[in-house]
């Protein structure tokens, strides 16, 4: 058989696959120079097959001369093919690796809500092996209340809606499992509902200890209930305490007055030891229902005119020495302040006698106003001046038991200030006391400003 009739094999083994068209051309331009000068290569007579296994590529054209077909045979050895294939090989191992680590459950169910993967984080959560879960209906593993939410889930997923929530699942045991699940819906290649992919966090410990936080709140709810309620009777009863007891006091120290001017001798001496003891129980009652009014609601601090207050406090001692310049000046307090006043004023007609003399000064310090009660009585001791705000602490000055001193301390405390005794004379105990405390200045931002009420359109300095 010549040349010109008999068909032609030929076969070439290539290292890279990317030159089989630039080969084939070669071949063919040299079958046609040296075998085959005539013969003819269209486009419409070639077809390509492609033979692909894991280690190799081959190409076969059919090429036809006349009524002769030409086979031409091109295998090339895939090495990038191999190389590629391992390289994902391992990237779906590696993949797959960190899946099953994960420290959050990785569950996938398909079209029919039937689980097709889990890792082993989601089934150790359930108390299942993986085998166990697979094949299972997601259904299984909720509790009867969770299905009609779970249908309305899947029905979004159906539609190709993402979601993230919350949801009880059913452990082996019958315990409840939270977790906070972050879905994705599937779709297949045309664009069908395939399923869905879920990652499940555990949040139990922290959904019991909300549960526990919320327990917690309502006994403490409860408890204040209660306690409101205990405070309300309370005030009731002191209320009663306060008003029937001090009026009888009232009467009784005015006869122990009447009887002081009739009798002379012993009997003068205990009618006035008693008079003592009843103004003594009139002031601790005065005094537990100063207490009532601080723990009251109020409507907040307001501006007050000092001036007033101290004037209205002076008027209250008129058998006293008190010495007093009067002053414009607006303080931020409310309507306790005047017991600040009678407080200081009555301890130093208390402890300094009848024959004492009190000079009360205000003066500006700072945003602050100043405010000292000096008296000529006996002083405060230095080991004292510390001490002497503290509850029911006797003392050298006198037996009281020092709770009108604590609730003067409470009160300016309450209005942003500070309070502290010094000798009256620096140095000289002996000479007397002199209490100051601060009050927060209220400035009017307009001359026209009222004088009262709640602080409003008023610049009201910070404690510095």
């Amino acid at each position: 058989m010549s040349k010109e009739s008999q068909p032609v094999n030929l076969y070439l083994t290539l290292g890279k696959v990317g030159v089989f068209a630039f080969v084939l051309m070669s071949v063919y331009q040299s079958m046609k120079d040296y075998f085959y000068p005539n013969m003819t290569l269209a486009d419409s007579h070639m077809h390509t097959v492609l033979f692909t296994t894991l280690l190799a590529v081959t190409a076969a054209y059919f090429v036809f001369r006349k009524q002769q077909t030409l086979l031409l045979m091109l295998t090339a050895e895939a090495n990038e093919r191999r190389v590629t294939g391992e390289a994902l090989q391992k990237s779906e191992e590696k993949f797959r690796s960190i899946v099953e680590m994960a420290n959050e459950g990785i569950l996938q169910i398909d079209s029919r809500y039937m689980i097709t993967y889990a890792n082993r984080t989601m089934a150790g959560m359930l108390g299942y092996s993986v085998e166990e879960m697979l094949g299972r209906p997601l259904t299984d593993f909720l509790f009867a209340e969770e299905l009609d939410a779970h249908r309305n889930r899947m029905a979004a997923r159906e539609q190709g809606l993402d979601g993230r929530y919350e949801c009880r699942l059913r452990h082996r045991d019958g315990s409840a499992r939270w977790v906070l699940v972050s879905a994705t819906a599937r779709k297949d290649e045309d664009g069908r509902f395939a399923g869905s992919f879920a990652m499940f966090t555990d949040i139990t410990e922290r959904k019991q200890t909300e549960e526990a936080l919320q327990r917690h709140t309502e006994d403490l709810a409860r408890l204040h209930r209660e306690l409101d309620s205990a405070n309300r009777e309370a005030n009731l009863y002191l209320d009663i305490l306060t008003h029937d007891i001090r009026n009888t006091e009232n009467v009784a120290n005015l006869y122990t007055e009447l009887l002081i001017e009739t009798l002379d001798g012993d009997s003068r001496t205990y009618m006035e030891k008693l008079q003592r003891s009843i103004r003594k129980s009139i002031e601790i009652l005065g005094n537990v229902s100063t207490i009532r009014r601080i723990h009251q609601p109020s409507g907040g601090h307001k501006r007050v005119d000092l001036d007033t207050v101290i004037r209205d406090e002076i008027a209250q001692f008129p058998e006293i020495a008190i010495h007093y310049e009067a002053v414009d000046r607006q303080v931020l307090a409310d309507d306790l302040l005047s017991e600040v006043f009678s407080n200081l004023i009555g301890n130093a007609v208390k402890f300094g006698g009848s024959g004492v003399e009190i000079t009360v000064r205000v003066e500006d310090e700072d945003g602050f106003v100043r405010i000292s009660v000096e008296d000529t009585g006996p002083g405060v001791p230095d080991d004292q001046k510390r001490e002497i705000f503290h509850r029911y602490e006797k003392r050298r000055r006198g037996v009281g038991e020092g709770l009108g001193l604590f609730l003067v301390q409470v009160l300016i405390e309450r209005y942003g200030g500070r309070i502290w005794v010094d000798d009256r004379v620096p140095g000289t105990t002996e000479a007397g006391a002199a209490f100051r405390f601060t009050l927060q200045k209220v400035v009017r931002d307009e001359p026209g400003a009222p004088a009262d009420g709640d602080v409003q359109g008023c610049r009201v300095p910070l404690i510095g």
